[in-house]
């Protein structure tokens, strides 16, 4: 017994552990569980932060040409005829008679250590000015498909929410038709009514039921978009948490942001783009500078006709040298880059104001969006109360014998009407308000 209540207790404490470590929750999901799950499994967004990881190695490749370079080569080598080289008479050198002479030894073998040090460099100098722009580049592509995941989630959520509701509406819907379809045709068979109720009464029932499975399949495919955006399991269930009255509260509730075009992302990448042309143009107008470094070589050359006796004498030599590389003219290619980086950047200014002009239409553009899903909302919202009081009377008076069902029929249609609108006019608003997020640049 005493073991049986340790395991118990250790499963007790196990189990939410591991399901924490596993990162799928055996419970409902809310927006923001779904949210941190896409952060931490969303393939695209784990390409991005490797391409951080690539640009960080790219940078210290460019700069390792400031650090000293040694390199070691060798080779050993037989002729089968030596070469040979003219020599004039220099017992006689006015005669004009020259002397061919084989030189060097039939074996030999080198081995040669060299060593170079960039004092400067053009190109390095300008891989040094660049790897901070370029590491932003590649933090801002992460905050931009950061910023995409959550708009395209944050939408599939919703319209998951919608199918869902939708779905919900429809099973209550279809649980009142039957009660007042079985209500009809009871009618019907103690001869109080004519098949016409009865009749009406089954055509509503069945497209309802075609409804229904509409939106079984419609939720299905929304959970499946869900589900790939977050990067989760497609064979493992997905259960929504939500709460429409919380949900109404915070879209209605507060107030929207203010647009701030300098917080939207597609600036902050222009700004870094015409940073790194200006850069570019800084580099071709000094790239007449000297590539200067110091050099450094050391020569072992061993020497013998003998190929036993090859390594038996040593011939070294060794030297240092300060190099230097100016580039003179090259055809004029160097104006034409400057010229061309010049023309780049204005291309870009341009580009830039555009930018903003299309950011302020889409926030205006989501803020009419989302006024106009309030103003349906809170229409829709009152629209329900009317249609349940209509539907109610109507339902009664059906039942008395006093109104005919075509009446309440039609009043089932309002209401039903009316709350899919209230659900719909939610969730549009809930998306306008993604939208103007987005827009401002507080997503």
């Amino acid at each position: 017994m005493l073991t049986r209540c340790v395991l118990c207790s250790f499963l007790l404490v196990c189990c939410p552990l591991l399901r924490a470590q596993s990162g799928v929750s055996t419970e409902g999901w809310t927006l923001a569980e779904c949210l941190d799950y896409a952060m931490a499994h969303q393939p695209a967004l784990l390409a991005a932060r490797e391409e951080l990881r690539v640009t960080t190695l790219d940078n210290r490749i460019a700069l390792s040409a400031w650090l000293p370079e040694f390199a070691l080569s060798g080779n050993a080598q037989h002729y089968f005829k030596r070469p040979v080289s003219i020599f004039p008479d220099f017992q006689d050198p006015d005669s004009g008679a020259t002397t061919e002479v084989e030189i060097g030894t039939i074996n030999n073998s080198t081995l040669t250590a060299t060593a170079r040090q960039t004092l400067y460099n053009p190109t390095v100098a300008s891989a040094t000015r660049r790897q901070a722009p370029l590491l932003e580049v590649a933090r801002l592509n992460i905050e931009a498909e950061e910023i995409d995941l959550r708009d395209e989630l944050t939408r599939a959520y919703y319209q998951a929410t919608r199918a869902r509701e939708q779905l919900v509406l429809l099973r209550a819907d279809l649980t009142r038709q039957e009660r007042a379809l079985r209500d009809a045709k009871l009618l019907f068979d103690n001869g109080l009514n004519d098949k016409v109720d009865y009749k009406r009464a089954t055509i509503t029932l069945n497209r309802t039921r075609v409804d229904l499975q509409n939106a079984i399949i419609e939720q299905q495919t929304s959970i499946v978009a869900l589900k790939q955006l977050m990067g989760y399991p497609e064979a493992t269930p997905l259960e929504l948490v939500y709460d429409l009255d919380v949900l109404a509260a915070t879209v209605f509730g507060d107030s929207l942001p203010l647009l701030q075009p300098t917080r939207r992302i597609e600036l902050r990448q222009l700004a870094v783009q015409d940073r790194l042309l200006a850069l570019d143009g800084l580099f071709y107008r000094r790239a007449w500078l000297p590539d200067v470094y110091l050099g450094g070589t050391y020569n072992m050359n061993w020497q013998n006709n003998e190929l036993t006796a090859l390594y038996d004498r040593v011939f070294p030599n060794a030297l240092a040298s300060l190099n230097v590389s100016v580039p003179l003219f090259s055809g004029g290619r160097r104006f034409r880059q400057i010229e061309r980086q010049s023309v780049l950047r204005s291309q870009l200014s341009y580009d830039v104001l555009a930018q903003r002009d299309r950011i302020n239409r889409e926030y205006r553009e989501a803020y009419g969006t989302y006024d106009q899903a309030r103003n349906t909302y809170l229409m829709a919202r009152e629209n329900v109360a009317l249609a349940e009081e209509i539907y109610g009377v109507v339902d009664l008076q059906y039942r008395e014998g006093i109104a005919p069902f075509l009446e309440v029929v039609i009043a089932e249609n309002d209401l039903q009407e009316a709350r899919l609108a209230t659900v719909n006019s939610l969730i549009d608003a809930a998306l306008a308000r993604v939208s103007v997020q987005l827009a401002a640049g507080t997503l």
